[in-house]
Parts: structure tokens; C-alpha cells; sequence
């Protein structure tokens, strides 16, 4: 681990890992829905909307502004009902189960970053 790399720890059950790329396609936020529907098992229709629980346009904007930079130390968490959901500058998005505790561990393998 890089000497002063910002790491977050988490306490629940990672479920799902994804990948977004600003220079394709999806923006963060469509990933991270569909990241959260496969989590709970549903369609991305029948999870409520997830304006309720974090500013789509700001989290888009955030993370656009790293262009998935591998050194940018940008990390954005919140909640949605019992999913907890990570998002680092990039790329990576992890979507926890936050009714599965587990001891805390760093949100995302700091090896990997």
C-alpha cells in the first residue's frame, strides 16, 4: 500500500463489484444501478429511484472530473435502503450488504489500486 493512500474500511458483505469507464457508454450512476439491482436480485425498474438517496448529477460530475484517474484518491459512499455503495474515482464500485456485518477490511484491495 502506497505510503499516506487513502483508504476506507468497511463492515458488511461485499456482493457486487463493478467498472465504470468515462469513456464509455454509462455514466457512474447507470452503473451503480444496475450494480444495485443485481445485488438485490430485481430489475433496475423496481429499485426506487436513486436520486432519493445520493445527487445523481453531482456523482457524475465528481467522478468525471477524475477521468478515472488511477491515482485520484476520490471515494464516494452512501447508503441505499440495506446496499452500502463505494465508488473511487477509478473506476471500481462496490456494493456491500449492510445487514451482513463482517469485521472491518479495506472497502477496496489496496494491491489492486
Amino acid at each position: 500500500m502506497d505510503k499516506g493512500a487513502l483508504t476506507f474500511y468497511r463492515g458488511c458483505t461485499p456482493v457486487v463489484d463493478a467498472q465504470y469507464d468515462l469513456k464509455g457508454d454509462r455514466s457512474p450512476t447507470e452503473v451503480i444501478v444496475k450494480a444495485l439491482a443485481e445485488a438485490a436480485g430485481v430489475d433496475p425498474l423496481e429499485l426506487p429511484p436513486l436520486n432519493e438517496f445520493v445527487d445523481c448529477d453531482a456523482l457524475d460530475s465528481l467522478f468525471k472530473e477524475h477521468d478515472g484517474a488511477k491515482d485520484a484518491d476520490a471515494i464516494l459512499t452512501f447508503r441505499m435502503e440495506n446496499w452500502n455503495v463505494f465508488i473511487r474515482a477509478d473506476g471500481r464500485i462496490r456494493v456491500c450488504d449492510g445487514t451482513q456485518p463482517t469485521d472491518p477490511e479495506p472497502v477496496f484491495d489496496p494491491s489492486t489500486a
